[in-house]
């Protein structure tokens, strides 16, 4: 590698002279291989950490904190990585504190509660190892592990999220292995000073052991044969890059797509086939574009011609043969005449799309007995029962994790749309239909979270009035496909960057805390290209609006807010994403 900086490797002989650049400037990344590091758009609430080197080299200020997340979160499987002290603070205890960690992608953990290092929460997510004495520090709780460590040190951060474990090695001895609870928001390296120190860190995630020139290189790869380390890889553990990702179990555009059409009904009698959605849909949303119309989602289920409207109460409606969306076929849908806004003349469309499994079958593992079209793989299914007004009844959802979100509707009666988030839990309700901040104290989920099997119901209208057919759209979140989460916007246009390990399609966001503010789609067929402005409302028949508010990038890993709008970028907000193509494989936009 030393040898070959500039040469052309392609045999023709178009060599690059080098020029003021050296062996240490020269990186492992590949089209095929990208390795992590330290990601500008994952910071400290209220950090300022300077970023060069390729985001390697890090550099804290003296105040606030700098903590500073790598660009690729992990689930499973075990992962090494290195970080070389070249300048900063060390000395006593009590402050500054230099800390090099793991921290997970929940709510601001990035920041730590009250602002606090690395491992400084409630619960045992994250785990920091502190240079000033070799304290960790797990669920907000300090206590002696290690060596301290200071500049010149390298300390090695081998992250084993199969066990959830965490072992810090100074200078390639171990300091032991570290606890932690697991998390399905994944886990992060990271580093941060807090207490008015000041961190220079220079990061290796394979692809310099030279940590830009401070050291000599030593090239040592992991078991895969692949990167380059100051020191071996303990056994079993891998560099933290796209190669070493596994494989992703499901492929998105097998399982979620979405379409673009222009409507041909002139006269009240054209229909129209609608192809590439690439699977047969069991799910369909449809919404004009170009002008004010309702929302349209029909599934499987309930049977292609029966209409139920997200911006509106209206029990559901029988479209008929020929109208609106009136079947689904295997590569697409086909669309009726314009009276149910889905085929006018020269009208712009678009339709999200979710595979389930067909009409359903039965599924009796709870006190009310449902019909349940299930992706088990996809984490996606479409639950329909009967109400008894009952608080406590249960129905089977057809998963095999706990749903994360649950959109609820009655077919029967002119009420609102529930839905449930884990963020919120059992105990809190939204209204797709309206712009109500969460409501806690309602009927409708029992004050309980629902299990890897059952949905448990209260007596509220949006779930459970006796007699009432209902119909549930349930999602959990899938690794690289689909993610349910939350997250703290930060009134600002250098706006919060939500990680999703996957490039998404698709996005649904809600402010959560304040009333007034409207659910907000985004997606990339639309929009292909950032910033993204194009917005779409599941509580509003309006038609598209580009926003001079509320803009976004969808990109590699995530998705970045860049305006400091209280609709998507203030308090606490909830969203639902799914993927174009999973972290693996994406490029960013």
């Amino acid at each position: 590698m030393s040898n070959d900086l500039g040469l052309d490797r392609s045999g023709n002989g178009n060599n690059w002279t080098v020029n003021n650049i050296t062996f240490a400037d020269q990186m492992l990344d590949s089209p095929t291989n990208n390795f992590a590091t330290q990601n500008p758009l994952h910071i400290h609430t209220d950090g300022s950490p300077t970023f060069s080197e390729g985001n390697l080299r890090i550099v804290t200020a003296l105040t606030p904190a700098g903590r500073n997340a790598s660009t690729i979160g992990v689930l499973s499987g075990k992962y090494y990585a290195e970080m070389y002290h070249e300048a900063g603070v060390s000395g006593s205890w009590v402050a500054p504190r230099t800390v090099v960690g793991i921290t997970t992608n929940a709510v601001d953990t990035i920041r730590g509660a009250n602002g606090g290092n690395i491992g400084n929460l409630t619960t045992s997510e994250d785990v920091g190892y502190a240079g000033q004495d070799g304290r960790k520090n797990v669920g907000n709780s300090w206590s002696s592990y290690g060596a301290s460590w200071a500049i010149g040190d390298i300390i090695g951060v081998a992250l084993n999220m199969d066990d959830n474990e965490v072992t810090f090695y100074k200078n390639n001895v171990s300091q032991g292995a570290i606890s932690f609870t697991a998390s399905s928001e994944g886990h992060f390296v990271c580093g941060d000073t807090s207490g008015g120190g000041g961190l220079t860190a220079v990061w290796n995630y394979g692809q310099d052991s030279s940590f830009a020139g401070n050291k000599t290189a030593q090239g040592n790869q992991d078991g895969n044969s692949i990167g380059d380390f100051y020191y071996t890889p303990p056994s079993g553990f891998l560099a933290l890059c796209t190669q070493n990702l596994p494989d992703v179990a499901v492929t998105p555009s097998e399982h979620f797509n979405t379409i673009l059409w222009t409507g041909n009904d002139a006269d009240g009698s054209t229909t129209q086939t609608l192809t590439g959605v690439g699977f047969q849909p069991d799910f369909v949303w449809v919404k004009q574009r170009s002008n004010a119309a309702n929302h349209h989602l029909t599934d499987a289920v309930r049977g292609v011609s029966q209409r139920l409207v997200s911006n509106d109460t209206q029990a559901e409606g029988d479209m008929g043969s020929g109208q609106g969306v009136w079947s689904f076929d295997s590569d697409g849908f086909k669309v009726g005449n314009r009276y149910y806004g889905v085929n006018d003349n020269t009208y712009t469309y678009v339709a999200w799309n979710w595979k389930a499994n067909g009409s359903g079958s039965a599924n009796t593992a709870g006190t009310i007995n449902s019909t349940v079209s299930a992706n088990v793989d996809a984490g996606f299914s479409i639950v329909s029962y009967t109400g008894n007004g009952t608080a406590g009844s249960t129905v089977g959802h057809g998963l095999s994790k706990a749903p994360d979100m649950i959109i609820s509707k009655s077919r029967d009666s002119a009420e609102d749309w529930g839905v449930y988030t884990r963020a919120l839990g059992g105990t809190s309700s939204l209204f797709l239909n309206r712009t109500l901040a969460s409501e806690s104290g309602l009927a409708d989920w029992h004050n309980t979270d629902p299990s890897s099997t059952l949905i448990t119901l209260g007596y509220g209208a949006e779930t459970n009035i006796s007699g009432d057919d209902f119909i549930q759209y349930v999602f959990h979140s899938v690794d690289g496909y689909s993610k349910v989460g939350s997250y703290e916007g930060n009134d600002s246009a250098d706006g919060t960057f939500v990680y999703t390990g996957f490039r998404p399609a698709f996005v649904i966001v809600k402010n959560i805390d304040d009333s007034g503010m409207s659910w907000i789609m985004a997606d990339t067929a639309r929009e292909p290209t950032n910033v993204m402005a194009n917005e779409l409302y599941p509580n509003l028949s309006n038609a598209e609006y580009v926003s001079s508010g509320e803009r976004w990038d969808f990109l590699s890993n995530g998705f970045k807010l860049r305006s400091g709008s209280a609709v998507t970028n203030e308090d606490t907000l909830i969203y639902i994403a799914f993927a174009e193509t999973p972290f693996k494989y994406s490029n960013a936009r």
